[in-house]
Formats: C-alpha cells, structure tokens, sequence
C-alpha cells in the first residue's frame, strides 16, 4: 500500500534501484535522464513512494512534419513542422505495474505539457509506444500515426478538454 507518494524533479532521487523489466529504459532512467537533463535535452521526473522511485517520465520538445499527420488531423494546420511536447520515455517499477501507475503518470505529464502550452506554442503530444502499451496510450484518445514506429499523437486540445471534464 503506497502512503506518500509524490512526483519531483529527478535531481534529488536515487535511481539506481529502479526496474521496470526494460533494460533500454533501466539504462536511460540510471545512467542518461540526469545528463540529458543538464544538456537541456529533456525533463525527467519521478514518482516516490516514500523515497523509493515507482515509476518517471521524461519529456522534450518535437516537431511533427506536416506530411505525417492524417488528413483528419491535419486541417487548418500550416504545411510545416507542427510543435509537439514527446513524452520522450516512461516507465513503471515492476512490482508496481497494472496498479494505475502509468495513467498517474500520463496526468502528471499532461499537467505539464498544458501549464507548457500556456506559454509556448504546442498543438500535439507525441509518443512512441512500445508494442504493449497500444492499447494504453489509445484509452486516453492517442491516435497512430506511424505503425513502423508506433508513433502516436495526440491533440494538446483533447488533452486540455480531458482535464477539465
């Protein structure tokens, strides 16, 4: 039973115990998140249950080419490249995955991305989904745009229409 649990900036987290059961991500969250973050490259942050990191996402800028988006998506959008926020990578300890985790974690991403958006031009969010977590990211109304790589989008107005309701 998780007591205390709360989403910080990675800077003051230890890291190294944490496995999601993908040693792509284990990698990224251990050995890159806290220099790509000084680099500017992305943003991480983790969930703490008490001091101990159950799950964190990481989030950059993008840009969507015109051409990738579906005609439905697409209208009144200039034919250049469209500003996105990525949620560049998440993950959930092993042990705490399937207990509502990820969709804590998609919300806290989605409150940063529409605080972003009040400030910066934002008109998608971008994910690249595992095989997997498909049926995740289209529960909360991602579209894919990409199969080859399972690129998913979703409209930053969706996601602020989502938060009101």
């Amino acid at each position: 039973m998780m007591k205390e649990m709360s989403i910080k900036d990675i800077a003051s987290s230890s890291l190294f115990d944490f496995d999601c059961g993908d040693e792509k991500l284990n990698t990224h969250l251990h050995l890159y998140a806290k220099q790509n973050e000084e680099k500017g490259v992305g943003k991480t942050f983790v969930l703490l249950d008490d001091d101990v990191v159950v799950g964190f996402y990481t989030l950059s800028s993008a840009q969507i080419q015109f051409e990738e988006l579906p005609p439905n998506l697409n209208k009144h959008f200039p034919h250049y490249p469209i500003p996105a926020i990525r949620i560049a990578r998440s993950g959930v300890r092993k042990d705490k995955q399937n207990k509502g985790i990820g969709s804590l974690l998609l919300k806290s991403a989605f409150k940063r991305i529409v605080s972003a958006f009040i400030n910066v031009g934002i008109s998608f969010v971008v994910v690249e989904a595992k095989p997997e977590a498909k049926g995740f990211y289209e529960k909360y109304g991602f579209v894919c745009i990409d199969e080859q790589k399972l690129l998913y989008v979703i409209s930053i107005f969706t996601v602020i229409k989502a938060m009101i309701d």
